[in-house]
C-alpha cells in the first residue's frame, strides 16, 4: 500500500479546513504533523553528524531532544487511534537540511505553524466537549512553542535573526480549523510536493536522552 498523500486525502484536507471537524479528523491530521516533525528531524540530525550541515553540538543535542519529544506526542496521538494521512513526505528545499539559516527560519516556520493547529484543536475540542483533549493540545502546544523559542535563540546567536528568542506575548491564531493548518504545509511543499520524498521516521533512532514526561 502507498504511503504517499492521494488526490482524495488531500480532498480530505480541504473539506476539514471548511467546518469543524471530528475528533477523528483532527488526531489523524495531527499525528500527519508530528510524523513529518520527526522525519524533517531526523534528516537534520543525520546530516550534522555526516557534516552536510555545520552546526554545533548543542544545537544538535537540540535536534534530538526536539525529535523526541515529536515522536512522544506521536505516539499518544495514534496510541489514541489518529490514523496519519500520510508517512511520506517531500522536502521543498533540499537546504533544509544543508544549511543552517534555512533550516533554522524553516523550523520557525514549522513551528508557528504547529502552534496554532494546536490552538485551534483546542478551541475545536472544547466546542466539541472533550476536556480531556483540551489538556493534551495544550500539553503539546506548549512544548512547540518551547521549540519555537530555542530555534529564534540559534538563529539570533547565529546572526540569522535579530530581537529575543521569546518575543510574543501571544501566540497567532493563524488557522481556525486544523485542516487549514495541513493545507498550509501542503501549500508549502511537505505534503504532495514536488521535492525529494522522505519517509518516516527518517534516518537514525529515537534519542530521548534528557527528555522527560513522555506520556501526558
Amino acid at each position: 500500500m502507498s504511503l504517499t498523500v492521494s488526490t482524495n486525502q488531500l480532498a480530505r484536507l480541504a473539506a476539514a479546513a471548511q467546518q469543524c471537524e471530528s475528533v477523528q479528523d483532527i488526531i489523524n491530521i495531527a499525528a500527519t504533523a508530528e510524523a513529518l516533525a520527526v522525519t524533517a528531524l531526523g534528516g537534520a540530525i543525520d546530516a550534522a553528524k555526516n557534516g552536510q550541515l555545520n552546526v554545533n553540538a548543542e544545537v544538535v543535542q537540540f535536534l534530538t531532544a526536539a525529535r523526541a519529544e515529536e515522536q512522544a506526542h506521536y505516539e499518544v496521538l495514534t496510541g489514541a487511534g489518529a490514523k496519519p494521512l500520510t508517512l511520506t513526505f517531500t522536502i521543498p528545499d533540499p537546504k533544509i537540511v544543508t544549511d543552517p539559516a534555512t533550516l533554522l527560519k524553516t523550523g520557525i516556520m514549522l513551528e508557528e505553524a504547529f502552534i496554532a493547529a494546536y490552538m485551534a484543536a483546542a478551541q475545536e475540542f472544547a466546542i466539541l466537549g472533550q476536556p480531556d483533549l483540551v489538556k493534551l493540545a495544550l500539553q503539546i502546544g506548549a512544548v512547540e512553542a518551547e521549540h519555537r523559542a530555542h530555534l529564534r535563540f540559534f538563529a539570533i546567536a547565529s546572526g540569522i535573526l535579530q530581537g529575543v528568542p521569546n518575543d510574543l506575548a501571544f501566540e497567532k491564531a493563524m488557522f481556525t480549523s486544523v485542516g487549514a493548518a495541513a493545507q498550509a504545509l501542503q501549500q508549502l511543499g511537505f505534503i504532495g510536493g514536488s521535492g525529494p520524498q522522505v519517509t518516516y521516521p527518517g534516518p537514525g533512532s529515537i534519542d530521548n536522552t534528557g527528555v522527560t514526561q513522555l506520556r501526558p
